[in-house]
């Protein structure tokens, strides 16, 4: 019942936009790969070892209507990111959608990557290029819009 009301509150102050255009675009990052040296997840001093790995393909997609924008990553992101993306983008309401269009995996904040973590060891990514990649390219996708 009260789902419900609320619902139907929200519904009755809800208005159209008339002259609202949908717009899409989508792109793709590489960052440099690693993968974790095998046998080391249940490591107690938590000194992981890693070997290079091929290229990791990261899949962005923005999609915009109005002032709304919907940016995809095909992976789990820090919020640090996200946050970053919000406060950088052009439009009022951006919100980040994770593992969109494929699974890049776990995607570590630069500074996530400072502190060992089970996302932090599982990443295929090495540190250096995802945070900055992301953000930069979503950025450049809200000027080509």
């Amino acid at each position: 019942m009260l789902l419900g009301r609320e619902i139907l509150r929200v519904a009755e102050s809800l208005t159209a936009w008339p002259q609202a255009r949908i717009r899409g675009l989508q792109s793709v990052v590489f960052c440099p790969g690693r993968k974790l040296l095998g046998g080391q997840l249940d490591r107690k001093d938590l000194n992981y070892q890693f070997a290079d790995a091929e290229p990791i393909q990261i899949r962005l997609s923005l999609l915009t209507f109005g002032h709304i924008a919907l940016a995809g990553v095909s992976g789990e992101v820090y919020t640090a990111k996200g946050e970053r993306l919000k406060k950088e983008s052009p439009l009022s309401a951006t919100v980040v959608v994770t593992h969109c269009n494929g699974s890049s995996g776990y995607i570590p904040s630069e500074e996530g990557f400072k502190r060992t973590s089970y996302e932090v060891q599982v990443s295929h990514l090495k540190p250096g290029c995802a945070e900055e990649a992301i953000v930069s390219c979503l950025l450049d996708m809200f000027g080509k819009l």
